[in-house]
């Protein structure tokens, strides 16, 4: 078996793969030999099948198969031994490869185009790029404030239905005639007081028992269309739609009392950070809800900077092969004229992957596998087994071991672990380019981020 390759283009060049009879035919026979242990064939005792009869029946396909393969081994081979670093993936060519006749040839010729990476110079510096910072309103603080006051509370299963309480029920779709609606929506579900958007509705559910029976219109009573869709548990395309009266009937209410601004709230929320008073709380609040906002601005701030290094980056690419190599792999999906009435996308789209690439080479940008193990064991411990401010050491023992546990179950889940590698890869291309871009930092408001979004 010989490979060679030849350069018709600064970028491109064709691979010649020469095929013989010795490259092949001891795996043929294997494999006709094998086909005559397994053939049952009517008049033949199993195994005793004349070869003569099993090559007539199965020779040409297997050869024709086994050729395809060495083939595609030789050219791939070669690629990695020359440490070609090639766009996209190798293509036929049909021009060059002569005819076959797989009923007598046994030497063949292939002949497959490729292109190679353009070489170019990264420079991260002196572009325009802005990274936004988030900065919440004192109403949204108050209000983070007051859910970590509520998450850390006392539940309590009051009598009465007051205004921030959540109500658990069944709501059922009724009729125009306030019959209850033949096929309509039934739902278990729950409702929170303090969303209903109408005062009069909202005074129906205040004061109200377990086993009441209220009947209102749920789409005035809930203006929000993902709060209206989770209550009916329907899609929101289906929510917006709907405009029935319901019937609720209460089965139980659950309320949380807020727990009180002190220091054991403190080390609850923010254990190690040694705060001791509302002030010192706040700050701490504040940060983390600044941090929430990070997955937004950084994923803004990879579209600025990926965009103006695409614009900003020289990079020569083989244009009539990639768009060549884009009809054959979406045939079916685009045509040719989509793809180059479209090129100049798919142009930048590979531009970046290059780009990309060659950030990661430069800065020799990794993810371990105890990386992904240990994203696992953090959310575990956020989620479901936060450490209690009195936890023995024994306990924080048995945590720990429980938590590993999971961590390396959910490590071995190939999908679960390959997107937790892609997220932990893009987070350290993204603080590359922070560092190395140094960008313009603004602090905006959450709707004037909305609206630079939306541009």
């Amino acid at each position: 078996m010989n490979v060679t390759k030849e350069m018709t283009g600064d970028l491109t060049a064709v691979l010649k793969i020469d095929v013989v009879a010795a490259d092949y035919s001891e795996a043929v026979t294997k494999e006709l030999k094998d086909y005559r242990k397994k053939a049952n064939i009517p008049g033949f005792r199993p195994g005793q099948v004349p070869m003569g009869m099993i090559k007539k029946m199965y020779e040409k396909s297997v050869r024709a198969e086994r050729v395809q393969r060495v083939m595609s081994e030789a050219m791939y081979n070669f690629i990695d031994e020359n440490k070609l670093q090639i766009l996209g993936s190798p293509m036929a060519n049909n021009e060059k490869t002569p005819s076959i006749d797989w009923d007598n040839q046994t030497d063949f010729t292939f002949y497959f185009d490729i292109a190679m990476q353009p070489e170019f110079e990264l420079n991260l510096t002196d572009k325009d790029v802005t990274y936004y910072e988030i900065n919440p309103t004192d109403e949204m603080l108050d209000k983070f404030v007051e859910d970590i006051q509520k998450r850390f509370g006392k539940f309590e299963s009051p009598e009465t239905v007051g205004e921030n309480d959540l109500v658990y029920g069944e709501v059922i779709e009724l009729d125009e005639n306030g019959d209850i609606k033949e096929g309509g929506i039934i739902s278990r579900t729950s409702i929170s007081v303090d969303l209903i958007a109408m005062a009069t509705i909202k005074k129906k559910f205040i004061g109200a028992k377990v086993d009441d029976v209220i009947i209102f219109n749920l789409a005035k009573a809930v203006k929000n269309l993902t709060e209206l869709s989770a209550i009916l548990r329907i899609e929101k395309d289906k929510a917006r739609d709907f405009k029935s009266d319901v019937k609720f009937k209460i089965t139980s209410i659950s309320r949380v009392t807020k727990h009180e601004m002190n220091e054991e709230l403190f080390n609850m929320a923010y254990k190690g950070k040694d705060i001791k008073n509302e002030e010192d709380f706040r700050k701490a609040a504040k940060e983390d809800l600044c941090s929430s906002y990070v997955s937004q601005t950084d994923r803004q701030f990879m579209n600025e900077a990926s965009k103006a290094l695409v614009e900003n980056t020289e990079i020569a690419l083989p244009d009539e092969f990639l768009k060549r190599w884009l009809i054959e792999t979406n045939t079916g999906k685009l045509d040719e004229k989509e793809i180059n009435d479209n090129y100049n996308t798919y142009r930048d789209s590979i531009k970046w992957q290059l780009i990309e690439s060659k950030i990661i080479d430069t800065y020799k940008l990794e993810v371990s596998t105890e990386e992904v193990k240990n994203y696992f064991k953090d959310a575990l411990v956020r989620s479901y087994f936060p450490t209690p401010s009195d936890a023995t050491e024994d306990q924080i023992k048995e945590t720990e071991a429980a938590v590993e546990k999971i961590a390396n179950n959910m490590l071995e889940n190939k999908e679960q672990s390959r997107n937790v590698y892609e997220f932990l890869f893009e987070q350290k291309i993204t603080n590359t380019l922070k560092a190395e871009m140094k960008p313009k930092t603004q602090s905006v408001t959450t709707e004037e981020f909305a609206k630079i979004i939306s541009k």
